[in-house]
């Protein structure tokens, strides 16, 4: 199952208002502690422009990877283990 964090869905267009500007001239974002995945595709989906790494502990890549094969973008990558 995938995990899911109600904090996300509320957060992230917020969040996706100030990222969008500061990346504008970026090709490629390292997310550092990507959690559920959630961030890491909503992202991905709006800025399509940027290849976008997901990263976190070993524990939660099962459940980033779910987000991101569910998602299939091109410019999501597989998540690194931190």
């Amino acid at each position: 199952m995938k995990p899911y964090a109600e904090s996300c869905d509320q957060n992230r267009d917020p969040i996706l208002e100030q990222l969008r500007p500061l990346l504008v001239a970026a090709s490629t974002v390292l997310e550092i502690g990507s959690g559920t995945g959630q961030h890491a595709v909503y992202f991905s989906t709006h800025l399509p422009h940027l290849h976008w790494q997901p990263s976190d502990r070993g524990e939660n890549l099962p459940g980033i990877r779910l987000w991101c094969a569910e998602a299939g973008l091109a410019n999501l990558k597989a998540p690194l283990e931190l």
